[in-house]
């Protein structure tokens, strides 16, 4: 369908015909005093920038926490994403700065916010604009960085991620590669990862020896064990570099078969004798956790392999979490140095794991496993709003499709307590941008989409309503259109009339409604009448207007009759007629 005009309005609660700090908790020790959070001096770094691209933005707010405990918080943006939860311990009176970054190669503008697990309220924004001049730049494998031997150090980076896109048995592995380029050598690069949910990876660093290449290549690799998105990039902590853009990845679990591995061919030769890896889980997060399960909790692990110094040789190493096992294998080059690789891991938790828990990162050859013990606790949050989509509308139309025709539909939204909502319209897949709306208990708010439709044909479609904060509820309905040929045998012609179809809490009653669009002669007048499954007529007169088309509404209360058809009538001129079905169709 040809959309050629979009209005999102909010309206108060009422005939279909009416004219068009956020929550968190600390948890505490046992026996101890609540912890009282709250997030000050919330800020981006730079808040603008304007120039060369990808660039990071750092993001940094301050906790201050008083009492004994565990406070658990988050990044909220202003794309709809979150970071996952992170922890920290507090005892007494402590201020605690926390950070996240976020990579964009390309212009836009929003903001982030933290939000503290079982406290309402967001803290302040911090609001950043980023307006990219020209295309990206991208130094990769493909591209070398100049050489400038006498110049100041230029350092780049480019991440790929392989593959970018999954779709298969699950646990898999995405495997990033970090390409890193220098313009003049020897020289030291520190750098760290940024993943899009657990922010900052610790700081590393890549020698380049004087007469080596300009170029090295460092791999990490991400063990998915559910379906999951996001990305990674690489931030260069050394003066004037230039971070990499995003490499994002996209797992989707199902059903399909692994490959089979190919056999490795027995050696010709007798190896040397391989070393044992030593292994670590280096950071689990969010770790222990207690708090709200509404909504998967996604954990995200960090291991690292080392090996002594030696010759070439491969490691075989997984992941364990319960049942689910996650398995890779790494690459060691030869080095007169010890050497060491991380690996990393991502899963989610929901009601079902809750209870003790135990993660372990394992190689083949290693002398022992790296484990880490962890509590998985769903609570409920007893300050946590509930949103209920109490119904939704959709449009059934009948007429001149050429002619073009208004298409409403309506949503009416409540809550239990004042919260601000995000939400969003999807038609036939094409989500609209969300909105926010504040909502206040015993104040339901209605809703609506409203576009201008010029079909070719007869059809139907589906109107999707997504609350996209909080407990998420969604409600979906279909739409029609049916087209007719236009009326050529009087000067008064009815070009369209529209019903609703009803979806949702049936003890509201709503209204049962009729459009019609009328078109003739300037200054004709027109009888007509609006009929309810053949009866309880409604009539009126109406004289057309100067050159165009003139709406008519009715309205009956609902009652108990679910289903019927409405028909509207001129009654003058040759009487022409077009007739509508309505429904209801009831959810709690």
């Amino acid at each position: 369908m040809n959309r050629t005009a979009l209005l999102l309005s909010t309206l108060l609660l009422g005939g279909l015909l009416t004219a068009p700090p956020a929550f968190a908790a600390a948890s505490t020790e046992t026996g101890a005093a609540a912890v009282t959070t709250a997030a000050t001096r919330v800020k981006a770094n730079p808040a603008r920038h304007s120039g060369e691209c990808p660039v990071t933005v750092g993001f940094s707010a301050v906790l201050v926490a008083r009492g004994a405990g565990t406070v658990r918080y988050r990044w909220v943006r202003g794309d709809g994403s979150k970071s996952a939860y992170k922890s920290v311990r507090t005892r007494g009176v402590r201020k605690i700065t926390v950070k996240d970054r976020q990579t964009f190669d390309r212009t836009t503008s929003g903001w982030q916010a933290v939000q503290i697990l079982g406290k309402k309220g967001l803290s302040a924004k911090a609001r950043f604009r980023v307006d990219c001049a020209g295309a990206p730049q991208v130094w990769d494998a493909a591209r070398p960085l100049p050489a400038a031997q006498d110049e100041p150090l230029v350092t780049a980076a480019a991440v790929e991620a392989a593959p970018p896109v999954y779709s298969g048995a699950c646990p898999t592995t995405v495997r990033f590669t970090a390409t890193v380029q220098v313009s003049r050598m020897p020289a030291r690069v520190d750098y760290r990862w940024i993943d899009s949910a657990t922010g900052e990876g610790p700081r590393e660093s890549l020698y380049f020896a004087a007469g080596g290449p300009r170029l090295r290549q460092v791999t990490l690799p991400l063990s998915v064990g559910s379906s999951a998105s996001g990305w990674k990039a690489v931030d260069l902590l050394t003066p004037g570099g230039h971070d990499s853009g995003r490499a994002t990845y996209r797992v989707t679990c199902g059903d399909a078969p692994r490959p089979t591995p190919t056999p490795t061919p027995t050696p010709t030769t007798t190896p040397p004798p391989a070393q044992k890896p030593e292994l670590e889980i280096v950071s689990l997060d969010p770790g222990d956790y207690a708090g709200d399960c509404a909504e998967p909790v996604e954990y995200h692990a960090l291991g690292r392999v080392r090996l002594p110094a030696g010759p070439e040789q491969q490691v075989t190493y997984w992941w364990t979490q319960k049942s689910a096992e996650w398995k890779g294998q790494l690459t060691f080059p030869a080095s007169t140095q010890p050497r060491s690789q991380d690996v990393s891991a991502t899963w989610t938790f929901g009601p079902k794991d809750a209870g003790s828990q135990q993660l372990t990162l394992t190689a083949q050859g290693a002398a022992a496993p790296a484990t880490r013990s962890f509590a998985f606790t769903c609570q409920k949050q007893p300050d946590e709003p509930t949103v209920s989509i109490r119904y939704l509308t959709t449009p059934q139309y009948k007429g001149e499709c050429a002619a073009g025709h208004n298409s409403r539909s309506f949503a009416a939204v409540s809550a239990d307590a004042e919260v601000e909502m995000e939400y969003r319209f999807i038609v036939d897949g094409v989500a609209e941008l969300p909105q926010k709306i504040r909502l206040r208990p015993g104040a339901p708010e209605q809703l609506e989409i409203l576009r201008y439709d010029t079909p070719a044909s007869s059809g139907s479609g589906k109107v999707r309503f997504e609350v996209l904060s909080h407990n998420r509820p969604v409600l979906e309905a279909p739409y029609t259109w049916t087209c007719v040929p236009r009326d050529t045998s009087d000067v008064v012609r009815i070009t369209g009339v529209q019903t609703w179809s009803y979806v949702g809490d049936c003890v509201l009653r709503p209204s049962v409604a009729v459009h019609a669009w009328v078109t003739g002669t300037e200054g004709t007048r027109v009888d007509h009448r609006s009929l309810r499954d053949g009866g309880s007529p409604q009539s009126g007169t109406i004289t057309l207007r100067k050159g165009g088309v003139t709406a008519i509404g009715a309205d009956w209360s609902w009652g108990d009759k679910p289903s019927g058809t409405l028909t509207f009538e001129v009654l003058s001129q040759h009487r022409p007629s077009l007739a509508l079905p309505y429904s209801a169709t009831c959810k709690k």
